[in-house]
């Protein structure tokens, strides 16, 4: 994606900042976060999938690696390795990972229901694209800050 008038570094700058955050906010492991100089940023990134009939219930967590990467003026991003981890209750009633019971998002098909295998792959579509479109406004933000409007207060109002 290319974008005008921003450098290199100021676009790694604001994403590093963005993941720096979500880490804050424990949505994102301490430590997961690798950089490759000011080149690379990647993350492992993670969302829970929803089966909706009879009832909104958790199915499972993908998780997935997400790279962007940076030149001068511009950036690319790339999400892979999308896995299906299946969640069951435990005794205490809260919905866990279940140990050793995945699979890949790229099989097509899922024994079981495939309209829910489909509904988490356009889930998958959805995640990516509101996650990437809030990284691109977050990088866009200039050096110093969102400009600031300056009002003079004079006796000529």
């Amino acid at each position: 994606v290319i974008i005008q008038n921003q450098s290199k570094n100021i676009l790694y700058t604001n994403a590093y900042n963005y993941f720096i955050s979500i880490q804050e906010s424990k949505t994102l492991k301490k430590g997961s976060l690798h950089t490759v100089g000011n080149d690379e940023i990647q993350v492992p990134l993670q969302f829970t999938a929803y089966r909706e009939f009879p009832i909104k219930s958790p199915h499972g967590i993908i998780k997935y690696d997400f790279t962007l990467s940076f030149k001068e003026g511009r950036y690319r991003y790339l999400a892979t390795n999308f896995v299906f981890h299946y969640l069951k209750r435990n005794r205490f009633g809260k919905f866990v990972e279940v140990n050793g019971k995945s699979k890949p998002m790229e099989v097509a098909v899922f024994k079981g229901n495939q309209k829910v295998w489909s509904s988490h792959k356009e889930t998958i579509y959805k995640k990516i694209s509101g996650f990437v479109e809030t990284l691109s406004a977050i990088m866009m933000i200039p050096e110093g800050g969102p400009e600031k409007e300056i009002v003079k207060i004079n006796d000529n109002w």
